[in-house]
């Protein structure tokens, strides 16, 4: 009976150490293979292995996850909502794979760039920059990802790019920041409103104004609300936009008036608008990130230098060189 007691609870011993470990790459690939084929011999085929070792990678991958991952329904498989989560979760691990097999052949050919932005920096600020480092490195292919703020920190935290360009403050513990260019919120506002003649405006001159705004995720949103809270003047809201260039266009539109860091919109943005500096003042920053872990590539520092010596003067922000 001791024996048999030993064995038992060596056979738990080794249950154990597989439900611990992290899934492999084959198993990752038999879940991806079984969603899109529904049948263990379809899938075995897929991956050019056996039958039995598909079904091993599965039974060990629902040991991982403790429950299953596929029900059967009229002879095929069907994937659980378990079994489509952990496929997400996967995805970011094949694409690595595919970057990394195509790496060596865009090695021999040229480097690669990688550049997260929001919508506005990539408008109005990265063309004439990313124009001329092309002019001058000629064999480095510039990708340029285009998403939030909070994206892009997150991407470049991940070291899912070698650099990014944000117009927030960010503090994140996967990054470090240099800030390149400081702002006060301005009103942005029809270049005929009865507001414009006026070179400083406060909650109380909008207090009758409809204001459209930057979402409410963006720190510098919370503040605009604080001022107004703080003078006793109701904001009041018509709109909302995650972008500074659409809320701009709305501006435009004369949905309302907006409360926004003037920079890059003075590069190019501002036809039929303009800008008054609001008080009590708020900060904005435009920051180049990198990730904290690692050495910066150096085609990125040398991209980020670049874009240091181009900053234009706008006459409304500070740049920083």
């Amino acid at each position: 009976m001791r024996g048999a007691d030993k064995g038992g609870d060596a056979t738990m011993a080794i249950k154990a150490s597989v439900d611990r470990r992290p899934p492999s790459l084959r198993e990752l690939e038999v879940l991806q293979a079984m969603i899109a084929t529904r049948k263990t011999v379809a899938a075995a085929q897929m991956l050019g292995i056996s039958q039995p070792a598909v079904s091993r990678a599965l039974a060990a991958l629902e040991a991982h996850v403790g429950r299953p991952l596929f029900s059967r329904e009229g002879g095929r498989l069907v994937p659980t909502a378990d079994a489509f989560a952990l496929d997400a979760e996967a995805q970011p691990i094949f694409a690595a794979l595919d970057r990394l097999n195509s790496w060596p052949g865009q090695a021999v050919q040229a480097s690669v760039l990688r550049i997260a932005t929001p919508p506005t920096l990539a408008q109005f600020v990265l063309p004439p920059v990313l124009a001329e480092f092309r002019r001058l490195e000629p064999d480095v292919v510039a990708n340029v990802e285009i998403d939030t703020s909070s994206t892009v920190i997150t991407q470049v935290a991940d070291r899912a790019v070698d650099l990014g360009l944000v117009d927030m403050s960010a503090s994140h513990i996967g990054i470090h920041g240099e800030v390149i260019r400081e702002a006060v919120a301005h009103v942005l506002m029809p270049e005929d409103h009865p507001l414009a003649g006026r070179e400083v405006l406060g909650p109380q001159d909008l207090a009758d104004e409809p204001i459209i705004a930057l979402a409410r995720r963006f720190p510098e949103r919370i503040k605009v609300e604080r001022a107004f809270a703080d003078a006793g003047v109701t904001l009041r809201l018509v709109g909302e936009g995650t972008a500074a260039v659409f809320v701009a266009e709305m501006v435009r539109q004369r949905v309302g008036l907006a409360l926004l860091n003037p920079f890059p919109l003075t590069l190019g943005g501002m036809q039929g608008l303009v800008a008054r500096r609001f008080a009590p003042a708020i900060a904005y920053r435009t920051m180049l990130l990198f990730a904290s872990a690692g050495s910066v590539a150096p085609a990125a520092r040398r991209f980020a230098d670049l874009l240091l010596a181009m900053q234009p003067e706008d006459g409304l922000t500070k740049p920083i060189r």
